[in-house]
């Protein structure tokens, strides 16, 4: 099985981590500042700062960088996290597999 990286295998594997950070921006932003350590009111209470915070988290996390500047405090957005993460590890194995 060879593998190729060919036209339509980037654009719906764009599509598909498009889905993939949509969904989990949709998400966090269901939590207030008080789920993740580094933000605060100041910092996180128009819609524009509140959806750009949950993007930057989630593409931080799902690039494994995790900076570590913004973090999931409660157990609710830690678990969030974890299936977030779970998806980077099944991602790279699909690839090494």
């Amino acid at each position: 099985m060879a593998f190729s990286l060919n036209t339509k295998r980037i654009v719906k594997c764009s599509k598909l981590v498009f889905i993939i950070i949509s969904i989990f921006v949709l998400i966090f932003s269901l939590f207030d500042h008080t789920h993740f350590y580094g933000l605060n009111k100041k910092n996180d209470s128009k819609l524009n700062e509140r959806i750009f915070n949950r993007l930057y988290f989630t593409i931080t996390t799902l690039s494994s960088a995790n900076y570590g500047d913004i973090a999931p405090i409660t157990t609710i957005t830690k678990f969030i996290t974890m299936i977030l993460q779970i998806i980077i590890i099944l991602g790279v194995m699909i690839i090494f597999i």
